[in-house]
């Protein structure tokens, strides 16, 4: 990877679906395993599409008996106000709120939609915008999505 390194950050997951529902997640729950951090406004349909795919994404490689990949989502402090049942309703993977204590958004550097992934040790192998790289596996035939998946797999192996 490119070994940049981000902050950790304290957020409560506010996922009722999710099996971390309520608990302060960040970076550090999920060291030595591979995390992905998705950042969205949880009340736009295209952010929320995204997350719908990472989510089917985790559920795959959970059905393929991969067990130490992570996704979770996080919203802008400027979304706080949109409504949250779009982005988790059907869904497993965690979601966050961002805030000024944290300023995860900020200290991260973060483009709307991007995915951040690390590897086992938080370093940060890649990131993927996902605005016009579409991760839909109905899109230019999964290319993008086994694309995304292979980055996932691949940061185990870092």
């Amino acid at each position: 990877g490119n070994n940049l390194s981000v902050t950790d950050f304290s957020l409560e997951d506010l996922n009722s679906n999710s099996s971390t529902y309520r608990q302060i997640i960040g970076p550090s729950t999920y060291e030595g395993s591979v995390s992905g951090y998705y950042f969205g406004d949880q009340g736009w349909g295209t952010c929320r599409h995204r997350f719908g795919v990472l989510n089917d994404l985790l559920l795959e490689l959970r059905s393929e008996g991969i067990n130490d990949v992570y996704i979770l989502g996080i919203n802008g402090i400027d979304y706080e106000d949109k409504s949250l049942a779009g982005m988790i309703t059907g869904r497993i993977l965690p979601w966050a709120q961002d805030n000024v204590d944290q300023r995860v958004w900020e200290s991260w550097k973060v483009f709307i939609r991007d995915l951040f992934i690390l590897d086992r040790d938080g370093h940060v192998v890649e990131v993927v915008n996902l605005t016009s790289f579409n991760p839909d596996p109905s899109q230019n035939d999964g290319e993008n999505y086994r694309a995304i998946k292979n980055l996932l797999l691949g940061a185990r192996d870092q």
